[in-house]
């Protein structure tokens, strides 16, 4: 008997430890919650340039590539002064900022590391 307790018990250990190191990161949907986006707005750092997006196909794309990466939040982290695109999601009355870093993030002043880094070309893609 008593080594069915044990067992039992090695057994949730195990299992409760590997649902706490399996998921590093967040999602976008985490980060955010779960919002309808009506615009967007992209503003290239080297030229001003601004650019909107009001298209439903093109606010998914948008979309779809911030949600295809991990978010893992980094402490304690310096402002960055300049970017290569920088952008404001619109959803009813509330607004998400996000600075594109390369393979980090700015959310709300709130600064991740991502999986994989969204690359200029991939934000220009959808903008063109």
């Amino acid at each position: 008997m008593k080594n069915y307790i044990i067992v039992f018990i090695v057994l949730i250990l195990i299992s409760g430890c590997s649902q706490t190191t399996s998921k590093e990161g967040k999602q976008f949907i985490e980060i955010i919650g779960d919002i309808s986006v009506s615009k967007i707005e992209v503003i290239d750092g080297r030229t001003g340039k601004r650019h909107s997006i009001t298209e439903n196909e093109k606010i998914e794309q948008f979309y779809q590539l911030l949600n295809e990466r991990e978010y893992k939040e980094m402490k304690n982290h310096e402002k960055i002064k300049g970017y290569v695109y920088s952008a404001v999601l619109y959803s009813g009355k509330k607004e998400f900022n996000i600075t594109f870093l390369g393979d980090e993030i700015d959310i709300n002043s709130t600064y991740y590391v991502l999986n994989n880094p969204i690359l200029e070309e991939d934000i220009f893609k959808i903008l063109d």
